[in-house]
């Protein structure tokens, strides 16, 4: 994926912070203990997008599993993704 920062004030309201002087991020809860961690570094349109689960720190692995949270981890990864990519940060 690729991707285009924004203006700083729509940067902060699609919730992205800046602590650090080289990224942009992003995290969003997908399910109780889900989370998706984005990542875009400044002055590149070059990122990480992570899906962990926030219990053992370790990847999620939505798309291998078959069960109602995976599901629902998916649906609202979809939903921000396609948020992201209509408010232009997300290009490719």
């Amino acid at each position: 994926m690729k991707f285009n920062i924004l203006e700083e004030d729509k940067m902060r309201e699609l919730g992205f912070t800046d602590h650090t002087n080289v990224s942009w991020y992003l995290c969003k809860r997908l399910s109780k203990n889900i989370t998706l961690n984005l990542l875009i570094f400044k002055g590149s349109s070059e990122g990480d997008i992570d899906v962990l689960d926030e219990l053992c720190l370790q990847p999620y692995p939505y798309e291998t599993m078959q069960n109602e949270t995976s599901s629902i981890v998916k649906e609202g990864l979809e939903e921000i993704i396609d948020n992201l990519k209509k408010a232009g940060v997300i290009v490719e």
